[in-house]
């Protein structure tokens, strides 16, 4: 019996191992995003910012296409440099800092504010990490950043807990300050799967992506007061929808159709869909009250509404435009807006009722990409510890645009990424103007001497505060 089996158990084996090896080549734009924005030390550059700088939030977002790809070397070594360079070491007891890039000593930290966003992929990544893998070690790292990141949960009386954007700078004596582009649903259900504290979070979220949307529109950023109640936005940040709030729509979209969330929140943002619609293309910025437009937004835009289409002739154009988008490493984040939208389209992951990722066999039939093209080989910088001075010569790669505006990352984590700079120069927003997913630097308020936050949030006072007219859609999301 042993000499059947062996041969059998050996071919089993054997064809695993190939199986892990197709899918983890199986990915095209994948593999075309590692080789223009990952350096040979496992950090995500956006070059279109002159300090070619890493965000907490792309290690993140690069980690959770590595896990669907099956890569485990790349996802293992990208959690690495960012213990390394951005946790002091240690993931467990420093949540990471959001922002790290040229700085006028070198290359190191520019912004010590975590991202919660990013932290929330991060403690996701390792947990389906070690359920995929059966590697406990990334759980017990995963309930240590979920631990940590409970100090920057809030309780608001009328609308329950939600996560501020960053440890410092978005709770204030009479609000708070909230992205409603970092609340994933369905990484919330994963989480609460571990410790059903995150239930209540998820159940707060959903009503605060409700409420800061009055008319079906997100906000880039957004204030409620400390009763639960939307202050009437003010200001660009406030009243706009862009590089932001894009990907709140990605994220509902995602969500499994069983969870009760997904059903209040595509009704809820149908007036987006609806706009794409009569667009062709979301628009790159959308007045949140009236809906008014200004242009078509670029093919990332056009992966984070994908899902809303259905099988309409705008879903089918707009695949076509994502197909022929070239990998550049100066895209950062028009990038990784495709990745995942494109991802999810063709079948290539899916998230279960309860979060958890569902990784499938279709990543071996996507079909290729075109080629890259190739960026100007950019010296990779050296780790924190090992920082030299060849590694100050690390230019953006070809990137002839001007420099980003200093992450007003002292008070809302700003993530304005303007990377059309071409033609969106005229129209940049104050906070971040590359199209990087920049994080929060400190709120709003907390910003004295940053001049590249939410412009409104430092001056406004406090705006009237205002019940949002969405009670329809709000009382579905209390449930």
């Amino acid at each position: 019996m042993k000499s059947h089996l062996t041969p059998l158990l050996l071919a089993g084996a054997m064809t695993a191992l190939l199986s892990m090896a197709d899918r983890a080549a199986a990915w095209p734009m994948w593999d075309s995003f590692k080789t223009v924005n990952i350096d040979k030390n496992f950090r995500v550059i956006d070059y279109s910012d002159k300090r070619s700088i890493t965000t907490s939030e792309g290690q993140s977002y690069a980690m959770f296409f590595a896990l669907v790809a099956d890569d485990r070397e790349t996802f293992a070594k990208l959690l690495d440099w960012t213990e390394k360079n951005l946790s002091k070491g240690d993931i467990t007891k420093n949540l990471p800092s959001w922002l790290w890039g040229k700085t006028s000593n070198g290359w190191g930290i520019i912004d010590t504010n975590n991202a919660t966003d990013s932290d929330l992929w991060i403690a996701y990544d390792l947990l389906e990490a070690a359920r995929l893998w059966n590697e406990p070690a990334y759980e017990e790292k995963a309930r240590a950043m979920m631990e940590g990141l409970k100090r920057d949960v809030r309780d608001i009386p009328n609308l329950g807990k939600v996560l501020l954007p960053g440890g410092s700078g978005f709770d204030h004596p009479t609000h708070v300050t909230l992205n409603p582009s970092y609340y994933p649903v369905f990484i919330l259900r994963r989480l609460a799967l571990v410790d059903p504290y995150w239930k209540e979070v998820a159940e707060g979220t959903i009503r605060a992506l409700v409420r800061t949307a009055p008319a079906g529109f997100s906000p880039d950023w957004a204030k409620i007061d400390k009763t639960g109640k939307l202050i009437a936005p003010e200001g660009e940040d406030y009243t706009l929808g862009s590089y932001n709030a894009i990907r709140v729509y990605l994220w509902a979209a995602m969500t499994d159709p069983s969870d009760p969330s997904y059903g209040v929140l595509m009704k809820h943002f149908d007036p987006m869909r609806r706009l794409t619609e009569e667009m062709n293309m979301p628009p790159e910025k959308v007045e949140i009250l009236t809906g008014k437009a200004n242009r078509p937004g670029n093919a990332g835009f056009g992966a984070c509404v994908l899902e809303m289409l259905g099988d309409s002739k705008t879903a089918a154009l707009m695949r076509t435009v994502i197909q022929a988008e070239p990998i550049l490493g100066e895209n950062y984040y028009r990038n990784v807006l495709m990745l995942y939208g494109a991802g999810f389209d063709q079948g290539l992951f899916r998230f279960d009722p309860d979060g958890r990722l569902v990784v499938s066999r279709a990543a071996v039939n996507a079909k290729p990409l075109p080629a890259p093209e190739k960026k100007a080989e950019v010296p990779a910088a050296k780790d924190a510890e090992g920082a030299s001075e060849e590694a100050e010569a690390e230019k953006p790669a070809g990137k002839a645009e001007a420099p980003k505006a200093a992450q007003p990352k002292t008070e809302a984590k700003t993530e304005d990424k303007t990377e059309d700079k071409t033609d969106a120069k005229a129209d940049v927003k104050p906070e971040t103007k590359a199209e990087s997913a920049q994080k929060p630097a400190a709120a709003p308020e907390a910003k004295a001497e940053e001049t590249a936050k939410p412009a409104a949030e430092a001056t406004k006072t406090e705006a009237a505060a205002t019940e949002t007219p969405a009670s329809g859609a709000e009382e579905g999301a209390r449930k």
